[in-house]
């Protein structure tokens, strides 16, 4: 495995790449198709276009071609997606209505993260962007209320982290919630990012919120400039593996007369290495007209090298298909922290968590012996573990 290489288009497979410049706008679609039809396998094609989550953008562009190098049945296969997935945004607004109502009668503040009011909001309409799941988030104070008020509505806890020590609500940022019946999945956030981790407190992004009115109906989101930070630096700690998320931040830039000062609220939350990142992945991988001026930063430049493997090789970040790529992963998101959460990170490993609590339950007044058992109870979790995955064989 290379540490990292240049972004070369010409790596990419030929389907990569005419997916890459039908994602151009100011690319001529007739002209790439009669390019690319010799060269390209359609079946390829379309896994890709559904790995990186880009069908709706990809409907828009072939549907318009009248082309007797287009295959007909590869449009249908798209246009077929772009339907299934307005279907699954419609019934996503409906139950986003639902749990928003229920929320604001039980005085819980709610932003909605991504979803359909994301599509609203960068396209215009709810059928141009693709989400599986609903991400809200609130105030810590009211996730008890929130746990209740949905399993009263039949959605159903996926994985309960544990929660033996005040440590958890740090470490991790979000719970999953599934209504078994709608199919319905709904991430609970407390926090934009798993700790440690500088970002806005929830009054901060409350208090600079923007409404979005669907119809007669207004949700609440989080306002542009934070928006901005929020899916910069959401796509930069999922590696950039789906193409979807930078084609949503050339929508955000399209709104941006200048792209080349940092907003503030990266300076603020020690980001702007990840806001170079995806400008220098935009610019390289030629999905936008916009040209950033200033000189990428080393450390932003190799994040961007990185996470075009992961593009370029169809890696799910979090679901790796072999330990180097693993390793791979942890690497990167090491090396995209900055100093003072690189420090944050290496001292929390030597502090107990509720894992360990888990393993070795103490009274609170023992609490203390956390810290000289921690290494024992690692090893501990360690064996643990394998011996449930040696079951599983």
């Amino acid at each position: 495995m290379k540490g990292s290489e240049e972004i070369d288009l010409h790596s990419c497979s030929n389907e990569l790449q005419l997916l890459l410049r039908l994602l151009n706008e100011e690319e001529d679609s007739i002209k790439l198709i009669e390019e690319f039809y010799k060269k390209v396998d359609w079946k390829e094609f379309l896994q890709l276009v559904y790995f990186h989550k880009v069908y709706p953008s990809i409907y828009l562009r072939l549907s318009s071609i009248d082309s007797p190098y287009l295959p007909n049945n590869v449009v249908k296969i798209v246009e077929d997606l772009y339907k299934d997935n307005t279907i699954k945004m419609l019934q996503l607004i409906k139950e986003l209505d639902n749990i928003s109502t229920a929320l604001t009668k039980n005085k819980i503040r709610m932003l909605t993260l991504k979803g359909p009011i994301l599509s609203y909001y960068l396209y215009g309409d709810l059928s141009s962007r693709t989400s599986n799941d609903l991400d809200i988030l609130i105030s810590f104070q009211d996730l008890k209320s929130t746990i209740e008020i949905l399993q009263a509505k039949g959605y159903e806890m996926e994985y309960e982290p544990p929660r033996k020590l005040k440590d958890w609500q740090k470490r991790n940022h979000h719970l999953e919630f599934l209504h078994k019946e709608k199919n319905c999945k709904v991430e609970v956030h407390w926090r934009l990012h798993p700790g440690p981790s500088k970002e806005p407190s929830f009054e901060d992004l409350w208090n600079n919120r923007k409404t979005v009115s669907i119809g007669s109906t207004a949700f609440h989101t989080l306002g542009e400039e934070i928006l901005c930070y929020y899916l910069v630096t959401h796509g930069a700690r999922h590696g950039w593996f789906r193409i979807r998320w930078l084609v949503d931040i050339v929508q955000l830039l399209k709104r941006e007369e200048d792209i080349n000062s940092y907003p503030m609220v990266f300076m603020e939350n020690q980001a702007c290495h990840l806001y170079q990142q995806v400008l220098y992945l935009v610019e390289n991988l030629q999905l936008s007209p916009k040209r950033y001026q200033r000189k990428i930063k080393k450390q932003s430049k190799g994040l961007a090298q990185k996470a075009f493997l992961f593009m370029r090789e169809r890696i799910n970040f979090f679901h790796p298909p072999d330990k180097t790529w693993d390793k791979e992963g942890k690497k990167y998101l090491f090396m995209m922290k900055p100093f003072k959460q690189k420090a944050a990170y290496i001292i929390r490993k030597f502090y107990a968590n509720s894992w360990d609590a888990e393993v070795l339950p103490l009274p609170k007044s023992l609490h203390f012996l956390y810290l000289p058992l921690r290494p024992i109870l690692w090893l501990w979790r360690v064996i643990l573990k394998q011996k449930v995955s040696l079951r599983r064989l």
